[in-house]
C-alpha cells in the first residue's frame, strides 16, 4: 500500500508530525504501508514563515509553494491513498483535497490541532485568516477516514462524518523507556519544562510559585528549550533543545511542568510534553485543559492545578514527599506505555490505514504482507 502524504511541513521539522505520521512509519512499513512525503513548504518558505513581517516575501514563496503543489497533484492516481496532514496547503480553501476526492483515491485526513478554531498567528497576523477555518469539516466529510488525537476533535468532526479513528499523541516506547529513579537525600529536586520559544511565555502563569520554589536550597528549576521565559529574578538552568539529547535531558527531571493559558485553542489541544514526561516516569503537574484531564488522574499519575494556590500545593507536595513523587511517576509511566506509545497503538494505526482502502469508488481488498515491507520513505 503506497500512500502520498500531503503535509504543510518539511520532514522532521515540526513536533506534530514527529509524534504521529513520522513515528507511525515504524509500524506501518513492516506491514507493507509506505509513505512518499510531499511537503507544501520548502527550505526558503520554512525559513521565513515563522518570523514576524516579511509579508511580500511570504506571499512570493507561498505562490511558489502553490505551483509546486499543483504540479505534484498530477501523480495522485499512482497511490492507493492520500493522507492529508492537517491541510494540503498552509492557506486557502480545500482545493487540493477536492482534487484528490475527484480522482476517487481514498483520503485519510489527520487532524491533530483545532484548526477549526479561528486564531491570529503572532508571526503572520491577519494573514492567518486566509487559512479558511471552516474547511476542516468539509475535508472530513470527503475523507474515507479521519484520524484525530483528542476527544474535542472527535466531537467536532463527528458533525461531518462517522468514519473517525482516535490515535493520540505518541512516543516511541523503546526510546522513551522507563527507568526507575534512584535518588538520594542530597540530590536536588529538578523541576522542569520543555518547549519552544512560542510556548515559553506560558511559564509566567506560574511565576510566583516558581519564584518561591527557587528560594529553596533543595530545588533546581530546569528549562529545556529557548525563548523569553518571562521569569525575572527566578534563577533558571536553561538547556538548549537538541533532538539528539532530548530524552536524556528530560530523563534528569523529577517533576514536569505544563502550565497552559485558557484559550479556545488550548481547550482542544493534546500536549505532547505531557506524554514525554509520563513515559519517562516524570510526574506531571498541569493545567486541567484540553486532553490533560483525560490522561492525568489527579493524585494517581500526576496532579492537576487550576490556580496559583493549586500550583503551590502540588509542587510543594511533590518536592517534599519523595514517596508520593515516585509512586505518581511509576503510575504515569504505566499509563503512558499502556496507551501512548507507537508500540501500544500499532494495531490501531494499521487498521486506520487499511480500512481507508476499503472505502470509496476505488475500493479494493488489501491484506497485510506476511514478510516485512520494504523500508524507506521518499520526499517528493
Amino acid at each position: 500500500m503506497r500512500v502520498l502524504i500531503l503535509t504543510p511541513y518539511l520532514y522532521d521539522t515540526a513536533p506534530g508530525p514527529r509524534s504521529s505520521i513520522e513515528l507511525w512509519e515504524r509500524v506501518l512499513t513492516p506491514a507493507g504501508i509506505t509513505f512518499d512525503y510531499a511537503p507544501f513548504e520548502d527550505d526558503e518558505l520554512h525559513a521565513v514563515l515563522y518570523t514576524r513581517g516579511r509579508v511580500s516575501e511570504k506571499i512570493r514563496l507561498m505562490s511558489k509553494a502553490y505551483a509546486r503543489r499543483f504540479a505534484r497533484m498530477r501523480a495522485i492516481r499512482d497511490y492507493d491513498a492520500v493522507l492529508v496532514y492537517r491541510e494540503a496547503a498552509l492557506i486557502g480553501p480545500e482545493l487540493f483535497e477536492r482534487w484528490v476526492a475527484h480522482t476517487g483515491v481514498p483520503i485519510i485526513y489527520q487532524l491533530d490541532d483545532p484548526l477549526y478554531v479561528p486564531y491570529r498567528s503572532p508571526a503572520n497576523g491577519y494573514l492567518s485568516y486566509l487559512k479558511f477555518f471552516g474547511k476542516v469539516g468539509r475535508i472530513a466529510r470527503m475523507s474515507a477516514i479521519t484520524i484525530v488525537n483528542a476527544p474535542q476533535h472527535h466531537e467536532y468532526v463527528s458533525r461531518y462524518t462517522s468514519q473517525i479513528r482516535t490515535i493520540p499523541i505518541l512516543v516511541d516506547g523503546d526510546e522513551y523507556r522507563y527507568e526507575q529513579r534512584r535518588r538520594t537525600d542530597a540530590d536536588l529536586v529538578r523541576i522542569g519544562w520543555t518547549g519552544s520559544p512560542t510556548t515559553a511565555p506560558n511559564l509566567k502563569l506560574i511565576a510566583r510559585p516558581l519564584r518561591r520554589l527557587a528560594d529553596r536550597e533543595d530545588v533546581e528549576l530546569v528549562m529545556i528549550g529557548g525563548g523569553d521565559f518571562r521569569l525575572p529574578s527566578v534563577p533558571l538552568h536553561v538547556v538548549p533543545w537538541q533532538a539528539s539529547t532530548e530524552v536524556d535531558d528530560l530523563r534528569r527531571l523529577d517533576i514536569g511542568l505544563l502550565p497552559v493559558p485558557v484559550t479556545e485553542w488550548n481547550k482542544r489541544k493534546f500536549f505532547m510534553k505531557l506524554i514525554q514526561y509520563m513515559s519517562l516516569g516524570i510526574p506531571p503537574v498541569c493545567t486541567p485543559i484540553g486532553a490533560n484531564p483525560n490522561v492525568v488522574l489527579h493524585g494517581e499519575n500526576g496532579l492537576l492545578a487550576d490556580d496559583e494556590a493549586d500550583w503551590d500545593a502540588a509542587l510543594t507536595r511533590l518536592v517534599e514527599d519523595p514517596d508520593a513523587r515516585a509512586a505518581m511517576g511509576d503510575a504515569a509511566a504505566r499509563t503512558a506505555h499502556a496507551s501512548y506509545t507507537v508500540q501500544a497503538r500499532a494495531e490501531d494505526i494499521i487498521e486506520a490505514f487499511t480500512s481507508a482502502i476499503g472505502r470509496g469508488p476505488r475500493a479494493r481488498r488489501w491484506s497485510r504482507p506476511t514478510t516485512p515491507g520494504a523500508a524507506g520513505r521518499r520526499q517528493v
